[in-house]
């Protein structure tokens, strides 16, 4: 039986946001989904309905007094007393917003709803999903609910013994890696900007290899500024075939965050959306068909470009040369300020972009033939 893509996704985002200063305020799931429908690259029975997690299964990762204390937060959209100490909620980081409880609800459960679609034979995307720096106990980076570290454990609940975890956003996902450390049927694989100048700036360094019985079973790849998709490229191809080899997964689960494009204002890599939809290839022609989520993202329409990328290639569709008038209408609609003057047009104009390519440096192979040792 052939698979068939599903979009899991929701137009109720858009009531769901951040606060108003806050990254993450801008329209992201359903901007894609309002793009996709005016190219006409989605039909109404490729959708699934978001539908909120229930709380038995956020407990599969994170506590749950700190469940407890999203919820009253949100009853109340205040911080009660201790709760920004304790769970670091109420920061300019992590805020109280519509979006804290009941957006992350939403999120998690598409993510679970993802692994359902999966395990019936279909090819799932959650483009709100991959918050991967929350911890069992507390909000971290943007995040307050650990969707991919509820579906690992879910997927083990549902007797998975080897499962591959793939990261792809530009910044290390320390809450599933420090909650997976000594786990050896999930492999956490990260590749992202060096945390010696990126958050989480603790995590993500190359000598995390993983502890007890998860030694060997936590791989980090911390890139330098400037990389580019011929730089990208390289790591992923000549990685992802090891890694699969050795680890030889049932099951993977890729976080596709876009906050390794250039256009994007909180990384520092420069890949196209060409680079990234081709690390994307790479990665599903070593393993198959996988569960996809989203993950980071700040330039709202270098999000859904690229989002609709991968859309295209998971439903079979070509990528079409121009952008249609109305999707143009749709994405000039957007209310997003560039942080400095450079010009973007391109964006408007077609969802593919040229490639750009750079430099292979020589400290980038040097990394890969590292990375490599450990698996002779």
């Amino acid at each position: 039986m052939q698979r068939k893509a599903k979009l899991i996704g929701s137009l109720a985002y858009k009531n769901l946001r951040y606060t108003k200063s806050h990254p993450l305020r801008i329209p992201r799931v359903s901007l894609l989904m309002e793009l996709l429908k005016a190219m006409g690259l989605i039909e109404d029975e490729e959708i699934v309905e978001s539908l909120p997690a229930h709380v038995d299964k956020l407990l599969l990762f994170h506590q749950e007094d700190y469940i407890r204390a999203l919820q009253e937060c949100d009853a109340c959209q205040c911080v009660k007393r201790g709760y920004m100490e304790r769970f670091n909620i109420g920061t300019y980081e992590n805020p109280v917003s519509p979006a804290m409880w009941k957006g992350s609800l939403l999120a998690t459960g598409s993510s679970l709803q993802g692994v359902d679609l999966f395990l019936k034979g279909h090819i799932p995307f959650n483009p709100a999903g991959g918050m991967h720096h929350a911890y069992p106990d507390r909000a971290n980076g943007f995040c307050f609910l650990n969707d991919p570290g509820v579906i690992l454990q879910y997927l083990l609940e549902k007797g998975f013994k080897r499962i591959l975890y793939i990261d792809l956003d530009a910044h290390h996902c320390d809450g599933v890696q420090d909650f997976f450390y000594q786990e050896d049927r999930v492999f956490v694989l990260s590749i992202h900007q060096s945390p010696t100048y990126a958050f989480p700036f603790k995590r993500g360094f190359f000598e995390e290899r993983g502890e007890g019985r998860g030694k060997g079973y936590n791989l980090n790849v911390p890139l330098p500024k400037g990389v580019g998709d011929r730089e990208y490229l390289f790591v992923v191809e000549g990685l992802i075939p090891l890694v699969a080899k050795a680890y030889k997964p049932e099951v993977y689960v890729l976080q596709l965050g876009t906050d390794i494009l250039e256009e994007d204002y909180l990384s520092k890599f420069n890949l196209s959306n060409f680079g990234f939809l081709k690390a994307f290839d790479l990665i599903r022609d070593v393993l198959g068909e996988g569960i996809y989520l989203g993950g980071g993202g700040y330039h709202p329409i270098a999000l859904a470009r690229a989002w609709a990328l991968i859309w295209c290639r998971i439903s079979n569709r070509d990528i079409p040369k121009d952008i249609t008038p109305l999707a143009k209408k749709i994405l000039s609609s957007v209310e997003f300020e560039e942080l400095e003057e450079v010009d973007r047009s391109y964006m408007w104009e077609s969802l593919l972009d040229k490639p750009r390519y750079g430099e292979l440096r020589r400290e980038i192979k040097d990394l890969v033939e590292k990375v490599r040792s450990e698996f002779v």
